[in-house]
């Protein structure tokens, strides 16, 4: 991509926050590649971004604060979800359930 490596992690950023909301695991787990690639991009800035470059990268900071609070409640509505599955084919004698996978959905931000 030509993009600047702080335009693509604002890119980036917008799309992991729908494909959050949307509960796109697969999404999320490629848009987290994308921004671990942007922000390699950026070490290698260091020390030569302008001040209109820093700003940029501070200004993203409620962003990726957000993303994180929307996977952890994404992660808890997931979790409960595996809860109440569980539950409910527990049988009525009171034996164990069979195992659903507790592995679902895997958000990394």
């Amino acid at each position: 991509m030509s993009d600047d490596p702080i335009t693509q992690l604002e890119r980036v950023l917008r799309e992991e926050r729908e494909a959050i909301r949307r509960l796109d695991g697969a999404a999320v787990l490629d848009l987290a590649r994308e921004k671990e690639s942007s922000m390699a991009a950026l070490q290698g800035l260091q020390g030569s971004l302008d001040d209109r470059q820093k700003a940029r990268l501070r200004a993203l900071v409620p962003a990726l604060r957000q993303n994180g609070i929307l996977l952890a409640h994404a992660r808890d509505i997931l979790r409960d979800a595996i809860a109440v599955a569980r539950a409910a084919q527990r049988p009525a004698n009171g034996a164990p359930a069979a195992r659903m996978p507790t592995r679902l959905l895997s958000v990394r931000g």
